[in-house]
């Protein structure tokens, strides 16, 4: 068995997790693939091999039917499912969304796709279902009624979390990604504070179900901090899950290796999860770029996850009390000056 990526002294849950979908075969929406498609089963050793300890998966990549032998596939590599997700983008009947779509047969199909899922993630037993709802939004004004759609929101995450509760208690939960837009122009859910809102407004013996699943990328496509971003999530104590990435600016959804763009901010976000005693599955959402070659596929895995034992590492190395003296100070320069310090080894 392959060597698996851990962090020092990490409370609750070690090892790292990474979707099925970051060994992808390069394709994107101006241009088709430039790798050969590895058949998603097949990727489950080759993420073992790349130090991974968790994988994750949509219902389209492996549905229902294919559960059982990926759960004997994942054992015998030594992995475990971190999280299943229910796709509301793939399949053209969701060209107009799921639980928000103007057409009731639709919504139903989503609801029913949903259930179906949870079901799947208790076989291959992950304990945390996410949703990103790629498709829950519009690209042309009053396409929707966006009050409409907030309340259909509600409705559809209620349903889905009785149902789980009723057959399975509290073995699951969920976590919703919020994203501000791609492959819709505007999208519902589009930020944390959207989805923490969402939260508050679902039923109440079902709101200890969800939770939120940040992503490095989607908030700085939004023009947020990613860092506040969690800390909002953590104070709700609404952090289920996370996904680490890198996004060179307000751009489409890159998907970067963890640590390449803003190192500083990512030593700031592992010193925020340490002092939070965070327990959860830490995962990649990263995508292994059109211009690798297939013998490289799995690079993106190794360079996020030695970028991320690396910061993590000097994370744990920084001084919390020269925080608190600086904050007392109000000498906010000197302070980022010290944790540049820290980054660098100075």
């Amino acid at each position: 068995m392959s060597q698996r990526y851990t962090l020092k002294n990490k409370v609750g849950i070690n090892g790292l997790g990474a979707g099925v979908w970051n060994l992808g075969p390069g394709g994107d929406p101006f241009g088709g693939p430039t790798r050969e498609a590895i058949p998603v089963l097949d990727r489950l050793p080759m993420l073992a091999e790349a130090g991974m300890s968790f994988y994750e998966a949509h219902d389209h990549e492996i549905p229902a039917e294919d559960a059982p032998r990926a759960v004997k596939i994942a054992k015998a590599n030594g992995l475990k499912c971190a999280m299943y997700t229910p796709s509301f983008f793939a399949d053209p009947i969701f060209k107009d969304g799921g639980m928000t779509n103007n057409d009731a047969a639709i919504r139903k199909t989503a609801l029913e796709n949903a259930k179906r899922a949870v079901d799947t993630t208790v076989v291959l037993g992950a304990k945390t279902m996410v949703f990103w709802n790629g498709r829950e939004g519009f690209d042309f004004m009053l396409a929707k009624n966006g009050r409409d759609a907030f309340k259909r929101l509600v409705e559809g995450f209620n349903k889905v979390g009785q149902y789980a509760k009723e057959k399975y208690g509290s073995k699951i939960r969920f976590a919703l990604e919020p994203k501000p837009n791609e492959p819709r122009a505007n999208m519902y859910l589009a930020n944390v504070g959207e989805v923490l809102y969402l939260i508050s407004r679902l039923d109440e013996n079902v709101q200890p179900l969800f939770g939120v699943n940040p992503e490095t990328a989607h908030s700085r496509i939004a023009g947020l901090d990613y860092v506040w971003d969690i800390e909002l999530c953590l104070e709700a104590g609404k952090l289920f899950h996370i996904h680490l990435n890198a996004q060179d600016g307000q751009r489409y959804d890159q998907d970067l290796p963890f640590g390449y763009t803003e190192p500083l901010k990512d030593l700031a976000l592992l010193v925020v999860l340490q002092d939070a005693k965070y327990k959860e599955i830490i995962c990649f959402d990263v995508k292994a770029p059109r211009t690798d070659e297939q013998k490289n596929i799995a690079d993106i895995l190794h360079v996020s996850s030695k970028n991320l034992i690396w910061l993590w590492e000097r994370a744990l190395a920084v001084d919390r009390k020269k925080i608190e003296q600086f904050r007392a100070e109000k000498r906010a320069t000197a302070l980022a000056g010290y944790l540049a310090g820290c980054l660098y080894g100075k």
